[in-house]
């Protein structure tokens, strides 16, 4: 095939693989648009339905008309005061949140393993950084949001805290009952950001976890993770708010795609009419398979009874683990071997991202898979496990971000202050963030990590930026 339009020639052919999404987005690339008539017509017009800003269909930055009527809907459909369509993803969404609740040089908690667009608005406002660490669950391979305990110690090691940014849940689909803690919080005068990204869907169905959207001043959610939107396409929810207009008109295109906003408006009608019928079908769907995979005795589809006290678990996916000899990035490449698409791979397993439009079938696809593998061809005798270190913080984010650099080798840069965060991936959870001291542990888990050829981010060819 030519390579005269490559991304476009490339997205056609992965089409043409018709592989079993189960990954984002939420319509599993249009599936979801067909569950009635409304949402038929407009996945077959999508393509002549780019418009901008003509005089019937109104203006996101300023609606007086039927965005302002779909936002009024929105924020009656999660019980929240106001409502708001992100064209730009969670992160624009985050960052106008970070901007609207904290003033420059507030003390800020907030989770280790959170979004890579939290972290810059932390820089970009210009706040102070205190971090809770996150809770590492070593017999399943996974970390944890952080518990009662980790964030009321964060607390207490502040001086005077303004706010905190959480995260619910996780991207296992995890999540702590944070509803007390947040109840606390509020009377103690903190500003509450949540990322609530994986959980658009959550709190529409008994079978699903609860949503906490009224606990929280500013929650953040990717309508196109769980939900029949397009891409990029997410909601902001408001309690309690000083300019988050302006912040939103200041952080997103003046010319957002009526695609996007249109899809948003057909996924809120979807949880307003279907979603507690389909997701309980969904979810009996599910278990009913999970017990016939989990007989295979090949791999464990983790269920909530695993989870530590007060934690819970989205039962509209499966997070599949494996013993620790095994591969989670190995079985995730069987799986699209198998025409499977996973959500994300982890060192002892993978994340399929269910939706109520997955059918019979395609569990049954799942479970022929698993029948038809070859368990000793995942094997992989480098397990990385979890750390569980607490680096000491010398700089703010911000404060790190104009600083002058130099680049080393990472056996020297023990005792220097990182430049930028060091990643090792999986997990995914800063081992260094910028501003803080690399220690001699920390450089030993970076040097294993790459002698056994896994990633981390923020190394290049084994060197890494330091603060001069």
């Amino acid at each position: 095939m030519s390579k005269n339009v490559p991304l476009l020639e490339e997205v056609l052919k992965y089409k043409k693989e018709n592989n079993l999404i189960l990954s984002m987005p939420g319509n599993k690339s249009g599936i979801g648009f067909l569950r009635d008539d409304i949402g038929k017509e407009f996945v077959s017009n999508m393509g002549f339905l780019d418009i901008t800003e003509v005089d019937p269909l109104d203006n996101l930055h300023c609606p007086e008309g039927v965005i302002k009527e779909a936002q009024e809907l929105l924020a009656k459909t999660y019980g929240v005061k106001k409502a708001y369509f992100t064209v730009n993803g969670s992160s624009g969404g985050n960052l106008a949140c970070i901007f609207d609740a904290f003033n420059e040089g507030d003390e800020v908690l907030v989770e280790r393993n959170c979004h890579k667009s939290i972290y810059n608005g932390l820089i970009l406002r210009k706040l102070k950084v205190k971090y809770i660490e996150p809770v590492i669950y070593e017999d399943k391979g996974l970390f944890l949001p952080p518990n009662e305990e980790k964030i009321y110690k964060a607390i207490e090691e502040c001086d005077n805290p303004k706010g905190i940014i959480l995260t619910y849940p996780n991207y296992f689909g995890i999540s702590y009952d944070i509803s007390k803690i947040l109840v606390d919080l509020k009377k103690k005068g903190f500003k509450i950001i949540i990322d609530g990204a994986h959980g658009a869907h959550y709190g529409f169905s008994k079978k699903l976890p609860k949503s906490i959207v009224k606990f929280a001043d500013y929650t953040v959610i990717s309508a196109h993770k769980t939900l029949p939107s397009l891409t990029q396409g997410s909601y902001l929810l408001v309690n309690e708010d000083n300019n988050i207009e302006f912040y939103l008109r200041a952080f997103m295109t003046t010319s957002p795609s009526y695609l996007i906003m249109s899809s948003l408006d057909y996924g809120r009608y979807y949880l307003d009419n279907y979603s507690d019928k389909d997701y309980n079908n969904l979810i009996h769907l599910s278990e009913e398979w999970s017990v016939k995979i989990n007989s295979l005795n090949k791999i464990t589809i983790l269920k909530e009874e695993d989870l530590p006290s007060n934690y819970n678990l989205d039962l509209s996916r499966y997070v599949i683990t494996l013993d620790k000899e095994y591969s989670g990035h190995k079985l995730l490449d069987y799986f699209r071997s198998k025409k499977i698409q996973c959500e994300m791979s982890f060192a002892s397993g993978v994340v399929l991202i269910l939706s109520p439009f997955n059918i019979d079938k395609d569990f049954e696809k799942i479970y022929l898979a698993i029948e038809e593998l070859d368990i000793e061809k995942l094997k992989d005798n480098h397990y990385q496990n979890y750390f569980d270190i607490i680096p000491e913080k010398i700089m703010e984010p911000y404060e790190v971000f104009d600083k002058k650099y130099e680049i080393v080798k990472i056996g020297d840069s023990v005792g220097k202050v990182a430049k930028e965060s060091l990643i090792p991936y999986p997990p995914g959870i800063p081992l260094v963030c910028p501003g803080e001291v690399i220690s001699k542990e920390a450089v030993s888990i970076i040097e294993d990590y790459i002698n056994n050829k896994k990633t981390v981010i923020g190394i290049e060819d084994n060197y890494i930026k330091i603060i001069k």
